[in-house]
């Protein structure tokens, strides 16, 4: 019996890409124009911070950190960085923020699995501040029933710990448990390997990765799919 699902959060309930690139190329533009550097300067100054960051802190959550990032944009190209740093951080989130939206269907499925008792839970690599932000900017406060992030768990996906953090709070058995998550890598390899049900979220509709025959797993292009995959499960109309 299904008694609960689990979403990744960044590229399944949204779309993350999108807001990324946006939010980056505003703050780009204030680079831009309040340093005086070119595009190109920018651009290998903030690859250099990302790659920086990423590798003095391997996979933790604040290896996600915006503001390590665009500190050491700064650094790398020269500038005092508490200058502009923190206002390249604010405008990141300000836009990313303010123009989030669910995809199609999210809140139909919300509902309909609300209507089942069916529990909601979020499972998400990245910074618990940030990710209680973006819930509350996609109005999914009052939908879902836990939250556990990788900066809680200590740990990010596919580790088996953040998986396991996620039934001791829903104090549910693998097997009553989904997980839908857009990475193959991280989503439907690690909560198949936890024993979920595993779908995974693929809107470009992918290939699967090689050595995939060897997962269980279902995959859907949109949360209509998603909707129609669980409805016999669940009895939905």
């Amino acid at each position: 019996m299904l008694r609960a699902v689990i979403f990744d959060l960044d590229g399944t309930l949204y779309d993350y890409d999108k807001l990324d690139k946006e939010a980056f190329r505003r703050v780009q533009e204030l680079v831009l124009e309040r340093l005086g550097v070119s595009e190109e300067q920018s651009e290998e100054a903030f690859r250099r911070a990302r790659l920086a960051t990423k590798r003095n802190l391997g996979e933790t959550a604040t290896s996600h950190s915006r503001m390590l990032y665009f500190q050491k944009t700064l650094e790398y190209l020269d500038i005092r960085p508490l200058y502009l740093a923190l206002e390249m951080y604010e405008i990141y989130w300000g836009v990313f923020l303010n123009k989030m939206t669910l995809y199609p269907g999210v809140e139909k499925l919300m509902d309909a699995l609300h209507d089942k008792y069916v529990r909601v839970a979020v499972c998400t690599d990245l910074l618990a501040q940030i990710q209680h932000r973006k819930l509350r900017a996609l109005k999914l406060t009052d939908d879902v029933d836990c939250l556990v992030t990788s900066e809680e768990a200590g740990a990010e996906k596919p580790s088996p710990k953040i998986f396991e953090m996620c039934l001791e709070k829903l104090r549910l058995y693998p097997k009553e448990v989904c997980f839908v998550g857009d990475s193959f890598e991280k989503d439907v390899k690690g909560a198949a390997a936890a024993g979920m049900r595993a779908i995974w979220f693929n809107p470009e509709k992918a290939a699967p990765p090689e050595g995939s025959e060897d997962i269980a797993f279902e995959t859907v292009a949109s949360h209509e799919e998603l909707y129609a995959l669980l409805a016999p499960v669940l009895s939905l109309p």
